[in-house]
């Protein structure tokens, strides 16, 4: 038999029905607890909000510190499922605590107090009668609460922090896990500044506002100082007021922060308020910090044009392209903020004789003493095309008849030898004139003449085509015929040398350095290259009377050492043309080395053995032997064991008594000895 339902069985209907009924009552025993305990301050403040404590600390310092939460949080007199749907829609907030995804400060562009849904004005009127209730503004103030409730502005559109009250010198401490501790305030919908975001002085309502009326008379009474404090600050005028107008605007108090400037909100910034506001129900008002500060007074477009006579703040193109029409006509306008006249055109100059000109701008410095170092620094490119034409250069020179200091130097016109380097390589220019040329050739325009190096002035005075052109090193032989002209710049004697002599030292002349390189390569190149022949050497040397180093030295003539040439023997070997220069061409059968040798020289094959035979023939003397060879040169070859340190005369005893006389008797007559030996 199939068992039936408890709802049909007659035995257990009565049991089944009760224990649902027990059910219901315990689920709703649970619900009833449930709502009561997350509708408690403890609750919001140790479990769903814990981790957002600015948010409990400021509820704690206000006057609203002893009001349930959910007196303000919840809707008023909400029925049963009208509150459960709230409390369902409220568990967001702890999932987001519990998953660690919530945000810091709670709230932070106070959304909540603008959204008409969630915070409508009648959460505050169920317990502030504006009927009855005394309304207290401060000082200064006229509120008409009725006006702006007709205009559906709800209460907390201007009193958002009421219950979480961040005002006096609490500012609420954070600590975000990615920052770090931070202090951070809401904004403050209270200021002058927050009620511009729906007031103003045009005809237009402030962007996402409600236009309302933004005279001085609609808030403020007759005898109220409407002239704020920060204006009668210390050169508020000039510079006082352009910070003030550029300063950013402190969310929390709706006031400038005179050293911070405002900054535009960044495209994702942008955007997230963009869709921040779309979700949002009720008011899209701009947020304070970005209401103009000065908009609450003044109609600032009016206001500031009919004062600068221009817009402000200058757009982007006024400083390259405005302002130079501008300041030729309206210097005055000008010189209301920037005190042109004042302080000696020093706004000016720091521009335009400063950063523009890449120089660094000395204040306390006329600038007609310090502009030809700039000048001189840069060049005139900036001035002649920025401001001046080249003619107000030259009237004012023409005018004070200034030198510049540069020109008076003594290396201006010329400095030391200007070949740097030899071969394929240019002479390189050190005259300093030369070198600013280089630099700046358009300077040297402006009282020259235009034209560069061309320029008659620059032609009147080196008479040819400079630079050099680069066929010059090639054809420049005809400076021979005009040397004073080279002279003009090449003051140094040694100008040529040092080009056209290998081995050439810059300002050594090249009569003591030229011995070296003739020496080592000969001077064959020299007539290869310049000199015709060898007649030239010959003048040179013999107007000088130069006499060449080498043949000073001891060795030259003849050498004592055993074995050694003599240092002209040596050199004639190495370079025999060298010698013809001065001695006459013909090598050692010239008339010159014959005068001095008097016997065939190289000495002829078979000298060695027939020189005896010259001797007995007096073809040979002794005299013509020693004029190259000393006495220990016959010892050497005729004694053996002849010292060279010794006179054989000396030495030979010894060699006789260990040898005997009968090696002396092949050269010598037995009774050569006796005429030594009797005449000593």
């Amino acid at each position: 038999m199939a068992k039936t339902s408890g709802s049909r069985d007659p035995v257990r209907r009565a049991r089944h029905i009760i224990w649902i009924g027990v059910a219901l009552l315990a689920l709703a025993a649970v619900i009833i607890v449930a709502f009561g305990a997350t509708s408690t301050y403890w609750f919001c403040a140790e479990i769903c909000h814990k981790v957002q404590d600015d948010s409990i600390a400021a509820y704690d310092r206000s006057s609203h510190n002893m009001v349930s939460c959910m007196s303000c949080h919840e809707p008023v007199n909400a029925d049963p499922i009208t509150f459960t749907f709230k409390k369902a829609k409220s568990l967001g907030e702890l999932v987001f605590t519990v998953t660690n995804n919530y945000e810091l400060p709670l709230n932070p562009d106070s959304k909540l107090a603008l959204n008409t849904e969630e915070m409508p004005s009648k959460q505050c009127t169920q317990c502030h009668n504006l009927d009855t209730r005394k309304v207290t503004p401060s000082p200064g103030i006229i509120i008409d609460h009725a006006v702006h409730e007709e205009n559906e502005i709800n209460c907390t559109a201007c009193h958002n922090r009421v219950a979480h009250n961040e005002s006096g010198d609490w500012e609420p401490v954070l600590f975000n896990p990615n920052d770090g501790p931070k202090s951070v305030k809401h904004q403050n919908y209270m200021s002058m500044t927050a009620c511009f975001r729906c007031h103003t002085l045009t005809a237009e309502a402030p962007e996402g506002g409600i236009k309302a009326p933004g005279t001085c008379a609609a808030c403020h009474p007759a005898d109220f100082d409407l002239k704020p404090a920060n204006h009668d600050a210390k050169d508020f005028y000039p510079k006082g007021h352009a910070k003030l107008a550029t300063a950013k605007i402190d969310r929390s108090t709706g006031k400038p922060v005179l050293g911070e400037e405002s900054e535009e909100a960044t495209e994702a910034e942008e955007a997230e308020e963009a869709e921040t506001e779309e979700e949002a129900e009720g008011l899209h008002l701009v947020a304070v910090d970005k209401v103009d500060y000065c908009s609450t007074c003044h109609v600032v477009d009016k206001f500031c044009a009919d004062c600068h006579g221009m817009e402000m703040p200058h757009p982007a193109e006024f400083k390259e392209k405005t302002h130079p029409e501008l300041a030729k006509t309206k210097l005055d306008k000008c010189d209301m903020c920037h005190q042109v006249k004042k302080n000696g055109y020093l706004f000016c100059n720091n521009c335009h004789h400063g950063t523009k000109s890449n120089w660094k701008y000395d204040p306390k410095v006329k600038w007609q003493t310090q502009h030809a170092k700039a000048v001189t620094t840069n060049g005139v490119a900036g001035c002649l095309g920025t401001c001046h034409e080249q003619k107000f250069c030259v009237d004012c020179h023409t005018k004070l008849k200034p030198l510049p200091t540069s020109h008076k130097d003594a290396k201006w016109l010329r400095d030391k030898l200007t070949v740097t380097s030899y071969g394929s390589k240019a002479a390189e220019p050190t005259g300093k004139h030369a070198l600013a040329a280089i630099k700046a050739i358009d300077s040297c325009d402006v009282c020259h003449g235009p034209g560069g190096t061309n320029a008659k002035f620059c032609k009147g005075c080196h008479g040819m085509e400079m630079p050099h052109p680069d066929t010059f090193k090639k054809n420049h032989v005809s400076g021979r015929k005009t040397p004073a002209l080279c002279a003009n710049c090449h003051t140094n004697k040694e100008l040529c040398s040092d080009c056209h002599h290998k081995g050439a030292k810059n300002g050594v002349p090249w009569t003591k350095q030229h011995p070296k390189t003739v020496a080592a390569d000969g001077a064959t190149p020299c007539f290869e290259q310049c000199h015709q022949d060898k007649q030239f050497c010959v003048d040179c040397h013999t107007r000088l009377k130069a006499v060449p180093s080498s043949h000073k030295a001891a060795n030259w003539t003849r050498n004592l050492a055993l074995g050694k040439a003599a240092g002209h023997s040596t050199a004639y070997k190495k370079a025999t043309d060298s010698c013809d220069y001065c001695h006459g061409s013909g090598g050692v059968k010239a008339k010159f080395c014959a005068n001095c040798h008097k016997i065939q020289m190289p000495h002829p094959d078979g000298f060695k053995d027939s020189h005896k035979a010259d001797f007995q023939a007096k073809k040979l003397s002794k005299a013509v032997c020693t004029n190259c060879h000393t006495q220990y040169m016959c010892d050497n070859c005729h004694h053996p064991g002849a010292s060279a340190k010794q006179p054989w005369r000396t030495y030979h005893p010894n060699i006789v008594k260990k040898s005997g006389a009968e090696p002396c008797f092949k050269c010598h007559k037995e009774t050569y000895c006796s005429y030594c030996h009797v005449r000593l």
